[in-house]
């Protein structure tokens, strides 16, 4: 048993498996359900029985996988008063308190179980639960490496369990090494395959993750798994050719894999490659025709594609599968914002904004319109807002002092980035749009100054100011500090 069956079994707050184990009762109640009559007249009666140990065990759990917790503590509780020394039922004792969120009862029977057993596989297993329960991930990680010492059996699962742990800390490269021990067990165990690529990705790792799985190719050449992770390696290094190579190697061995069918479609609409695109994204239909993310990828190609009739027509799918779904939804506010139907389209976006309001780039979309639709107090509300709850976000303060400027001049806006400035420090761009706003509120001495000493360390952002103040060339000493600085550069070359 591994830790996902145990959370399962042992009621874990959330279940990773529901397999049958040796603790499940339907083989037992599947022939004879007299123990189990039995034991509901004793409680209906409040009169006292006698029960062998196991039917007991096999009661306790039949209510345990019906969620009859409140019937399966009387089992255990009655069997206890039977059998006070009994390791199974003080087990199931345990799992009783976990179910009822008191894990530390449950670990003060687990160590003096343990004490008696120390090399019991299960006991360890459902220890490292209820270490996690207790967000103790260092004694979940302790359980688990006992656990890999008392047994030969299932340990590729349980290294995936502990790389599971190692990445909840984020120990990813931790994990990597967990998972590659839990392939050289069993090189064909799919679900580390799966979690390589993403302990590789987090890790910072990607070039050493293209490594890994070419070499672990060359030994398992059919693993479609591994083609798979193989191409979304070389898909996050934009490598996209030779990830569409990779990912038909998996279509070729694994023809309804889905996910490669989407990341097929992902990889051709990133090489500006929508007509293709939209086929891959059509093949992966025919294996799940209700995934509401195609549907919407779909759309943008044809979006892309200038056939909005088409793109509409597949947002609407999406819609009509997820109602929430927020990428349709931005997509159909695209569509109505290109016939000139603003007020559609923001309610589109304030929908999409609702069903995913972490989304800074919907926020900022929503936003635009707004200003776009001349509600201007509203759009600077809405970006008070977001400065507020997005304190990083540059785009946020700029456009927020953008709007100042409009609505209460240039002084406000300075006050506005120079505020943005203490809560990002490390931004350039807050700088260069602080210089425009100093020129435009008169403070040419304070715009002179920044300028001098901003273009000592990024002369090569000065174009950039050109490009969001065309007006800088009205400002004399500003256009002659830009004009040395662009022939000392014509002088170099």
């Amino acid at each position: 048993m591994t830790l996902g069956r145990a959370l399962s079994i042992f009621g874990g707050s959330t279940p990773i498996s529901n397999h049958m184990t040796e603790y499940s009762s339907d083989s037992f109640f599947g022939s004879d359900s007299a123990a189990l009559q039995r034991f509901e007249q004793m409680i209906g009666n409040n009169d006292s029985y006698f029960f062998d140990v196991e039917e007991l065990e096999a009661i306790s759990e039949h209510y345990f996988g019906n969620g009859q917790h409140e019937k399966a503590r009387k089992a255990i509780d009655y069997g206890l008063q039977l059998y006070p020394d009994c390791n199974a039922l003080l087990l199931k004792k345990a799992q009783a308190l976990l179910i009822g969120s008191k894990p530390r009862k449950a670990m003060r029977i687990l160590d003096f179980l343990e004490a008696s057993e120390p090399g019991n596989t299960e006991l360890l297993l459902f220890k490292a639960v209820v270490h996690r329960n207790l967000s103790d991930h260092e004694g979940t990680k302790a359980c688990l490496m006992k656990a890999l010492n008392s047994t030969t059996e299932n340990q590729e699962e349980i290294f995936l369990d502990l790389a599971f742990e190692q990445e909840m800390v984020n120990d990813y490269k931790g994990a990597i090494k967990s998972l590659k021990q839990s392939l050289r067990i069993n090189p064909e165990y799919e679900p580390c395959l799966f979690e390589l690529a993403y302990c590789y990705e987090m890790a910072d790792e990607i070039e050493e993750g293209i490594e890994f799985f070419k070499q672990f190719l060359d030994h398992q050449p059919y693993s479609y798994v591994a083609w798979y992770n193989l191409a979304i390696c070389y898909d996050r290094l934009g490598l996209w050719e030779l990830a569409i190579n990779a990912v038909e190697y998996s279509l070729a061995i694994q023809e309804d894999f889905t996910n490669a069918h989407i990341l097929r479609g992902n990889l051709f609409g990133n090489c500006d490659k929508d007509a293709l695109a939209i086929e891959a994204y059509r093949e992966s239909l025919i294996y799940d025709e209700q995934n509401p993310m195609v549907y919407s990828a779909i759309g943008e190609c044809y979006e892309r594609l200038g056939a909005s009739a088409q793109a509409e027509i597949n947002y609407l799918r999406a819609l009509s599968i997820d109602n929430d779904y927020a990428d349709a939804l931005m997509g159909m506010g695209a569509v109505r914002e290109g016939e000139g139907k603003l007020s559609e389209a923001l309610e589109y976006y304030q929908k999409a904004l609702e069903s995913d309001d972490g989304n800074i780039d919907i926020a900022h979309i929503y936003c635009e319109t707004l200003v776009k639709m001349g509600m201007l107090t509203e759009a600077r509300t809405r970006y008070l807002e977001m400065t507020e709850r997005f304190v990083d976000d540059e785009e946020s303060w700029i456009a927020l002092a953008a709007l100042e400027h409009e609505l209460q001049g240039a002084s406000v806006a300075v006050h506005i980035l120079q505020l943005a400035m203490e809560h990002i420090p490390q931004s350039t761009d807050l700088v260069w749009h602080l210089i425009k706003y100093l020129c435009l509120d008169g403070k040419k001495v304070q715009a002179e100054e920044l300028l001098s000493s901003s273009l000592q360390f990024q002369p090569k952002k000065a174009e950039y100011l050109k490009e969001i103040f065309p007006e800088v060339i009205e400002f004399s000493n500003l256009a002659a500090w830009l004009q040395g600085l662009q022939s000392e550069g014509e002088h170099e070359l």
